[in-house]
């Protein structure tokens, strides 16, 4: 039997990944609202795709958590339940806290700085018309501090959350007042602080109380609480 020469494929996205990807960003820019019913007969329209490339995509995206599929009443964008909301938060705190620990005892110098430019950009991008870039400016920092912990595990573990993160973190950043956003970004520059200065305790502390501070706002919101009072509540306590 002659051997094949070389197994690796190019990894070129098919048309569902990219229908995945369109149905995705219209989902996290809130074109399509928690709770709103999909029709893929209107989706197929609106793209120009078939309705089994839509059909595929929202497999995908329910996968990820994004949709939620109702036996015998469709497919619905997801709305998360506070208790979901929660869970993910708390699947967070210990996985980036952990991650920060990693990063410490691991990561180069090299790795440092690109976390660096990383917040800077966050940090420029932070106003609520730019809800949406800088929900993924945050995913990019998240991104880096993983690669710089060096585990493959975790990575794969983060990598089940990172939609339903995403998504949480553009529905926050979209609301959060001014203080709150000068706020995070302090936190975050603190984090960074104590990534570069390789401080494992204060860096995994700091990067625990950040994602319970994230959780306490993102829980009063999808709870109904308004904005500013959802700022009120969960500024208490908070470095």
């Amino acid at each position: 039997m002659e051997q094949v020469a070389n197994w690796t494929l190019a990894e070129v996205p098919t048309l569902r990944m990219q229908t995945a990807d369109v149905l995705r960003e219209a989902i996290l820019a809130d074109v399509f609202r928690p709770g709103e019913k999909l029709v893929e007969r209107a989706l197929a329209d609106r793209t120009g795709v078939s309705r089994t490339s839509i059909r595929e995509a929202l497999q995908l995206l329910e996968a990820e958590g994004l949709v939620t599929r109702v036996p015998g009443r469709g497919v619905f964008v997801t709305q998360l339940s506070p208790a979901a909301a929660a869970e993910i938060y708390e699947a967070r705190a210990v996985l980036e806290s952990a991650m920060a620990r990693l990063f410490v005892e691991r990561a180069s110098d090299a790795d440092i700085d690109v976390l660096r430019d990383l917040v800077a950009q966050a940090e420029a991008t932070s106003q609520p018309e730019l809800a949406r870039v800088h929900a993924e400016k945050l995913d990019r920092i998240a991104e880096a501090i993983t690669r710089g912990a060096g585990n493959e595990m975790m990575r794969q573990m983060a990598s089940v959350l990172r939609t339903r993160i995403t998504y949480l973190r553009t529905i926050t950043a979209r609301v959060a007042s001014r203080e709150r956003r000068v706020e995070t970004m302090t936190l975050l520059n603190g984090i960074l602080d104590a990534l570069a200065r390789r401080d494992a305790d204060q860096a995994e502390s700091l990067m625990r109380a950040y994602v319970e501070r994230s959780a306490r706002f993102a829980l009063a919101i999808i709870g109904g609480v308004g904005a500013a009072d959802a700022s009120k509540t969960t500024n208490e306590g908070t470095s």
